[in-house]
């Protein structure tokens, strides 16, 4: 067997070149002057100069004010002092382009001490990080906008919930002392007024800010408490609902009138679901670090055309859904560091829920008093 061949010698330069010209970020060396000594073939692309452009100029030709005018001094205050604010460090900057434009990046400088007591250098590696700033600017402007839209909806929302609550309590007094062709109107508008009425507080619920109230919880007493609410609808439609916990002491951290809602929604939309009755099941279970509970039944199942937006305000495929029920839905459970997601095939045969969530503390909610603990 043949020795194997001797490493190949490489200049230490060349191959300091090479790595230089490598990088895919810019990167600027210059000396304790400012005086840019070295650059990457990378600068082209983020800076708009070539290399040998920027090789022999002082540094600051990449900086805007106030730092264009200030950079000397920041370096002489260094050689003086020793102190430094950039050094061995990651901060957002802006540099100017070779056209005039401004560019956003985040700059790491670090001090590279050189043999024989020779001057050191500082290197800078440039991130260019504009695209990233503009979208999380965009993000927040949003945010912003949606945050005082749904305070100005939530407003809204209240003062005409309260008088149609109002206008409905009247309309059944009403009813009750009609004969029957015109109980028959006005149960009508009844119906219509609490459906109204229900859009309206879902409406409020979407747009307010969401708050937990966060404990320790046993998913039983959850599960009984969506089966007693429930139960009347259950009975008058023939929608028979198991109930399945393993193990039965099986507990988690979130807030119990939220998961609530949520099971309420989903349990409710499956037994709507069943025109002329049938099954449902509410089912929870440890796997691993999280819980998965799981509402299946076994109905015709969500039409393909709704699966990949199921989830979006104002989407429904039932006559009198307000489309709100199961975005709330996923958004209470997103708060609490979980997942919502509809199940390709249901163990029912129908639709199928199913949601994960940590078993301990959850992602709190800014507004939890558990939050503002350090």
């Amino acid at each position: 067997m043949s020795p194997p061949p001797p490493p190949i010698e490489r200049p230490p330069l060349l191959v300091a070149h090479s790595l230089l010209d490598g990088m895919l970020d810019p990167v600027v060396a210059i000396d304790e002057y400012g005086k840019i000594l070295m650059a990457s073939r990378s600068v082209t692309k983020v800076f708009g100069y070539a290399p040998e452009e920027l090789v022999g100029q002082n540094v600051r030709v990449l900086m805007p004010e106030p730092h264009h005018s200030a950079h000397d001094g920041y370096l002489q205050n260094y050689q003086r002092t020793g102190e430094t604010h950039i050094l061995n460090r990651t901060r957002d900057f802006e540099i100017v382009r070779k056209d005039g434009s401004v560019a956003e990046i985040e700059l790491s400088v670090a001090r590279v001490d050189l043999p024989d007591d020779a001057e050191p250098l500082f290197v800078g590696s440039f991130r260019d990080i504009t695209e990233r700033k503009r979208l999380q600017r965009a993000e927040t402007s949003m945010l912003r906008a949606l945050a005082s839209l749904g305070r100005s909806a939530a407003v809204l929302a209240h003062e005409i919930k309260n008088p149609i609550t109002s206008v409905n309590l009247a309309l059944r007094a009403v009813a009750d002392q009609l004969g029957a062709d015109h109980e028959e109107v006005l149960t009508d508008l009844v119906e219509r007024m609490q459906r109204l009425e229900k859009q309206l507080r879902e409406s409020l619920s979407f747009a307010k800010p969401l708050e937990l109230a966060l404990a320790r919880c046993r998913v039983s007493d959850l599960f009984s408490d969506v089966d007693v609410e429930l139960q009347p609808m259950l009975q008058r439609d023939g929608v028979e609902l198991e109930l399945r916990v393993e193990p039965r002491d099986l507990t988690l951290r979130g807030d119990a009138l939220r998961l609530e809602e949520v099971l309420t929604n989903l349990v409710h939309n499956a037994a709507e679901a069943l025109v002329d009755g049938g099954r449902a099941r509410l089912s929870a279970c440890a796997d691993g670090d999280d819980i998965v509970l799981q509402v299946d039944d076994d109905g015709p199942g969500v039409p393909p055309a709704l699966s990949e937006s199921i989830f979006d305000p104002f989407v429904s495929d039932k006559q009198r859904g307000t489309g709100l029920g199961l975005s709330i839905s996923r958004r209470i459970i997103e708060a609490h560091g979980g997942t919502l997601q509809l199940m390709r095939n249901g163990e029912l045969g129908g639709a199928s829920f199913r949601i994960e969530l940590p078993t301990g503390a959850a992602h709190l909610s800014t507004s939890s008093p558990e939050a503002q603990q350090p």
